[in-house]
């Protein structure tokens, strides 16, 4: 998703230079990219999957798409209007994947129930898929938090099995199995085993390529810093909650630990505000993020971004020339 996204807001941002339409802030164009994007890697991937099972399987391809869109942006209104700020993490959250993930099963119910006995069972497997990425926690910070993204696929994957498996009678399986016998025996097993093993491979170093090119574009655009205790102040400047802020300190910056990579740094300070923001309790707090250097300087990585992978990512494959 991160690719598109960076496709998606060059467009954007191409268009403004333009004239064709005004300039928009940089989060927005990032949530929307990463939405849209999403809506569409996932629609796609599923309509590929499904397309020889289900009937009229591009109706399935707009429900799921549509679903995300609608979901995402009725969510966004509504916590846009309700001081989420002074919220845990991981109940913005659970705010904001659960209700997705009801919306796209309610969409993609409409179109199983047509055909599909005991379709209601998709809204509890996508309620399901979406409310699992909590398991991570509120951000994903390591490997191990990151694999907790295969479990939406594992729900959705088994779930779709299991209410697929009501659809076909057992004919229609046996004769699907004897075709994909007989494709079988036109390519040999070793060869298709060899694909199966080296293919995923390949994928997986692409994609983290593409993924750390990616969020390294959008904090580009996003702003770059001589160092990262400038950043760290460009970046708590603004207020919030109807309150400004008056100062900022003890401003501090470093690698996260001593294995850190040496490029991948974290920063913080104490913001102070001139008043207590709507749904807070306090007037000040602590601020803290990560920060990457690349060639032109420092860049702000957010947490959810998975900055020390990118970090990792970037000495694999020497970006921004980090091994010089």
């Amino acid at each position: 998703m991160a690719p598109l996204a960076v496709m998606f807001i060059w467009l954007i941002n191409l268009g403004v230079k333009a004239g064709f339409w005004p300039a928009a802030q940089q989060f927005t164009l990032e949530l929307l990219g990463f939405l849209i994007s999403f809506a569409l890697v996932l629609a796609s991937v599923q309509w590929y999957l499904l397309r020889r099972f289900l009937p009229k399987a591009w109706l399935w391809f707009i429900a799921t798409g549509a679903g995300v869109l609608l979901g995402a942006l009725a969510v966004g209104l509504s916590l846009g209007r309700s001081s989420v700020q002074s919220w845990d993490s991981i109940w913005i959250m659970a705010a904001v994947l659960l209700p997705i993930g009801l919306a796209v099963g309610l969409a993609q119910w409409l179109h199983l129930r047509r055909f599909l006995p005991n379709a209601f069972w998709i809204i509890f497997i996508d309620v399901l898929a979406a409310g699992s990425i909590l398991l991570a926690g509120g951000a994903f910070t390591s490997l191990v938090e990151l694999m907790v993204l295969v479990l939406p696929g594992v729900i959705t994957g088994l779930g779709l099995l299991l209410l697929l498996s009501q659809s076909h009678p057992k004919l229609q399986y046996q004769v699907r199995r004897e075709a994909s016998r007989e494709k079988s025996r036109r390519f040999p097993r070793l060869a298709r085993v060899g694909i199966g093993v080296v293919a995923p491979v390949l994928l997986f170093f692409v994609c983290i390529w593409a993924y750390a090119a990616s969020q390294l574009a959008l904090a580009k655009n996003e702003g770059i810093y001589s160092m990262v205790e400038e950043a760290v102040i460009a970046r708590n400047s603004q207020g919030f909650g109807g309150a400004e802020v008056v100062r900022i300190e003890n401003v501090r910056a470093e690698p996260n630990s001593r294995t850190a990579q040496p490029h991948v740094w974290f920063g913080g300070a104490t913001v102070y505000l001139d008043r207590v923001p709507e749904g807070y309790n306090r007037d000040h707090f602590l601020a803290g993020s990560f920060y990457i250097h690349v060639r032109e300087g420092w860049v702000h990585v957010p947490e959810g971004a998975l900055p020390e992978f990118i970090g990792w990512v970037m000495e694999l494959y020497n970006m921004e020339g980090v091994n010089r």
